[in-house]
C-alpha cells in the first residue's frame, strides 16, 4: 500500500515538472516571437523562407557636383525572412523602355529612361546570398556630363532598377529604385554684393588701412583654382543714377588689389579673401567707391555666380568727430518745404528749449517728403548733424532721413540715407555719424517717413561741419 502512493506521488510531480516546462516554453516562444516583430529583423516571418528587397526604393535623388569627376551611387539589397542563415539569389536589372512605359502607366508617373552612356553598372548584375549574408550591394557610377545634358532637355529622366526572379520571393513593395540625379554646378561669388560700406577715419594708425572682400565657393573645395577680378566703372555710374548720389571712383594711386585682383582657392579653402589697401593720404575726405566685378574662373567645370559676382565696394573717409565745429544757427539761414509754419516755428528748434519745437505742415498734400534746409557761409566735405524728438508727441519722429549737399542751393547729390538707429520715444535725442560727401554749401535734411507720414516735428535740431 505504501508502495503504490509513493509510486502515485512520483508520477503526480512529474507531471506537474512537464506541465511547468511547458508552460515555460510557449511563453519564451510567444517573447520571442514578439521581440522579432517588434526589431522588424524577421520580417515575413511566417509567409516566407527567404524574402529579398531593395533597402532604398522608389524615387531617390541623387544630388551630383560638377567637378569633372564622375559619381557613384551604390544599390543595397537587402535579405530577410524566417531563415536568414539560408542562401538566397536574385538578379538587379535595368529596365527597358517598354517595361518602364507599362511602370508609368500603372503608377501614373513619366519616367524617361537615361541613354546608356550616361552610367554604368559596377559588377554581377546577378546576387547569391550566403547564409551568412543579411545584404549585397552593386555599385553604379553616373557620368556627370552626360547627365547635365539629358537635365537640361528634360528633367523626368532616371535610371531605373528592378530585382527580380529570385529564388525565393522578393517584395513587391520594394523592388524597384529610380535614381533620379540633379547636377549642380559649383559658383564663385562675392560674400558681400550690392554697395558694401567701409569707413576709415584719421583715428586708424598709418597711412595705409586694410580692407578686405570674402570671395565664396558654394560647395566643399578639393581642388586647386583661380578667380580673376576687376573693376568695372559702369557698375558705379549706374549705382549713382539709380540711388542719387554722385560717389567717386576711388583713385588707382589710393589702393592696391592683392596679387593684381587674383584670388587663389586650395583644397580644404571655400573662402578667400580679395585684399584691399587703401592709402588715405592720398585721399579727401568724401565717399568713394571701387566697383568690383568677379569675371573669370580657371576651372572649366565651377562657374561664377551672375547673381552675386558684383560689389560695390564702397570707402568713406571721414574726419574725427573732434575736428567738426558746431555751427551758430540763425533762423535766416534755414529754409523750409513747405514753406508755411503752422505748428511751431523754425526759430523755436533752435532756441535750447526742449519743449518747443518745430512742425512742418501737415495740411498740405501729398504729405511727406518734407525738408529743412541750411545755407552756410562757406563750403564744407563733412558734416554731423543733431535733433530731438518733440516732448508731446512721438508722431512727427522721423523713420528715414536723407542728407543731401549742394554748392549752389538747387542742384543736390545724396550724401547718405538713414533708416536705422533713429529715435523713437518723446524726448528722445538723435546724434548721427559723421557723413562725407562732394564738397557743399547747402545741407538738406529731407524726412521721408514718420509714423504720422503727412509731417515732422523737431525740438531741437543742430549742425556739425569739419
Amino acid at each position: 500500500m505504501v508502495g503504490n502512493l509513493k509510486k502515485q506521488y512520483l508520477s503526480n510531480k512529474n507531471m506537474c515538472m512537464k506541465n511547468k516546462i511547458l508552460t515555460t516554453t510557449l511563453v519564451a516562444a510567444c517573447w520571442l516571437t514578439y521581440s522579432a516583430c517588434e526589431d522588424g529583423k524577421d520580417e515575413f516571418l511566417n509567409d516566407f523562407t527567404t524574402i529579398l528587397s531593395f533597402r532604398n526604393y522608389d524615387e531617390i535623388p541623387l544630388t551630383m557636383y560638377r567637378t569633372g569627376e564622375n559619381t557613384d551611387y551604390q544599390l543595397i539589397v537587402n535579405k530577410s525572412g524566417s531563415a536568414l542563415n539560408t542562401t538566397a539569389s536574385a538578379s538587379i536589372e535595368i529596365m527597358d523602355d517598354a517595361t518602364l512605359s507599362i511602370y508609368n502607366a500603372e503608377n501614373g508617373k513619366s519616367y524617361k529612361k537615361y541613354p546608356d552612356n550616361c552610367y554604368s553598372f559596377n559588377g554581377d548584375k546577378f546576387i547569391e546570398f550566403g547564409a551568412s549574408d543579411s545584404y549585397q550591394t552593386r555599385n553604379i557610377t553616373l557620368f556627370t556630363e552626360k547627365i547635365l545634358e539629358n537635365n537640361e532637355r528634360d528633367n523626368n529622366f532616371v535610371i531605373p532598377f528592378m530585382l527580380y526572379n529570385g529564388s525565393d520571393s522578393i517584395n513587391a513593395e520594394r523592388k524597384y529604385v529610380f535614381v533620379k540625379p540633379s547636377v549642380i554646378i559649383p559658383l564663385v561669388s562675392f560674400g558681400r554684393t550690392g554697395y558694401s560700406l567701409n569707413t576709415i577715419s584719421d583715428a586708424a594708425g598709418g597711412n595705409e588701412v586694410q580692407l578686405n572682400l570674402p570671395v565664396d565657393f558654394s560647395t566643399d573645395n578639393r581642388w586647386t583654382f583661380n578667380c580673376e577680378i576687376a573693376t568695372d566703372e559702369t557698375l558705379l555710374n549706374a549705382f549713382n543714377e539709380e540711388n542719387e548720389v554722385d560717389y567717386a571712383m576711388l583713385p588707382t594711386s589710393a589702393y592696391k588689389m592683392s596679387n593684381n585682383g587674383t584670388v587663389a582657392f586650395t583644397p580644404g579653402n571655400n573662402t578667400s579673401n580679395l585684399d584691399i589697401t587703401v592709402n588715405r593720404s592720398l585721399l579727401s575726405y568724401g565717399n568713394f567707391v571701387l566697383p568690383l566685378r568677379l569675371t573669370d574662373c580657371t576651372s572649366q567645370y565651377f562657374h561664377v555666380d551672375e547673381a552675386n559676382n558684383t560689389c560695390l565696394f564702397g570707402v568713406s573717409y571721414v574726419p574725427d568727430e573732434s575736428k567738426l565745429h558746431k555751427v551758430v544757427l540763425t533762423k535766416e539761414m534755414i529754409s523750409i518745404h513747405p514753406n508755411r509754419e503752422v505748428e511751431g516755428s523754425v526759430a523755436e528748434m533752435l532756441d535750447g528749449r526742449y519743449d518747443t519745437y518745430y512742425h512742418s505742415d501737415y495740411s498740405v498734400e501729398p504729405g511727406l517728403p518734407h525738408y529743412i534746409q541750411v545755407a552756410l557761409p562757406e563750403s564744407h566735405t563733412a558734416l554731423m548733424f543733431e535733433y530731438q524728438v518733440r516732448h508731446s508727441n512721438n508722431n512727427g519722429a522721423p523713420q528715414r532721413i536723407t542728407i543731401l549737399g549742394s554748392m549752389n542751393g538747387e542742384n543736390f547729390s545724396k550724401i547718405m540715407t538713414i533708416t536705422e538707429g533713429l529715435p523713437t520715444q518723446k524726448s528722445e535725442k538723435y546724434k548721427s555719424p559723421v557723413l562725407v560727401g562732394k564738397e557743399f554749401k547747402h545741407v538738406r535734411v529731407r524726412v521721408e517717413a514718420t509714423p504720422a507720414n503727412n509731417s515732422f516735428a523737431f525740438a531741437e535740431f543742430s549742425l556739425h561741419v569739419n
